[in-house]
């Protein structure tokens, strides 16, 4: 399973720098307790405090900027990254190289154009509780709430939180072909982690279906094939998944 990445927004990050001119570090908080995320898709996200006690003993964690492997802040093993988990969330310190992109780094996050944090992570098993709002504007959506967390991969700062533009990008072409973009990230969301499906859910699986099936050439029409046999071929595999998940939840619901 891929890693998730979080962020945190800048007004809890408290991303700073630290220290004289040759022992500078950057601190910040990588997570955040207790606070709502934004909907992430059909769900919202909450931290408990104790989430990350574990992890963060056993777990060889990186401090990297945006992200990328090729630009190392510290390291946990090298005791130039140091995590702590306290009352507000998981704090961090790293010592970052002596290196001209470590010193734009720092001079950026002085100036305040560098001012947020993320991390990415793995939950443990049952580390998650989801619940579901019965009623209000939120009716639908999933509250879940992350008591464990298996590994943390990295933390450190990003200059574009949550790539807003891929999202965008990806919301729009969805909206274009009228599928609804955070109800189908929802759903595939709940379907993974087994928890049952709602009459919308499989409301939006038969729409999505149909619009779905009628990009896949000669399906009930009589058109000329415009696509090539692996876009054709793709279409049909994703209709199958859809449709096998839903048969799976109906047996599971009939037992």
């Amino acid at each position: 399973m891929d890693l998730e990445k979080r962020f945190i927004p800048f007004e809890a990050s408290e991303i700073r720098v630290e220290g004289k001119e040759n022992e500078r570090k950057i601190t910040g908080y990588a997570a955040v307790f207790n606070r709502r995320s934004e909907n992430l898709g059909g769900f919202v996200e909450i931290i408990r405090p104790g989430a990350f006690k574990e992890a963060i003993k056993s777990t060889d964690v990186r401090a990297l900027f945006n992200h990328d492997s090729n630009y190392v802040i510290g390291r946990t093993t090298s005791n130039t990254l140091k995590l702590e988990e306290n009352q507000k969330g998981l704090r961090y310190e790293a010592i970052p190289p002596d290196t001209q992109w470590a010193r734009d780094l720092l001079k950026s996050i002085e100036r305040g154009d560098i001012s947020q944090c993320s991390f990415s992570f793995r939950v443990a098993k049952d580390g998650d509780k989801w619940t579901e709002v019965k009623t209000g504007e939120e009716a639908g959506v999933y509250i879940r709430e992350i008591n464990k967390i298996l590994y943390v991969g990295d933390v450190g700062p990003v200059t574009f939180p949550a790539y807003p533009q891929t999202s965008v990008q990806a919301r729009a072409l969805f909206a274009e072909a009228g599928l609804d973009f955070d109800g189908i990230a929802g759903l595939i969301v709940r379907a993974q982690r087994g928890l049952l499906l709602t009459d919308s859910d499989r409301d939006l699986i038969n729409a999505s279906i149909q619009i779905l099936q009628s990009y896949i050439p000669g399906a009930d029409r009589g058109g000329p094939d415009t696509h090539t046999d692996g876009d054709s071929r793709r279409l049909e595999l994703l209709l199958l998944e859809l449709e096998l998940a839903e048969r799976k939840q109906l047996r599971s619901e009939r037992k």
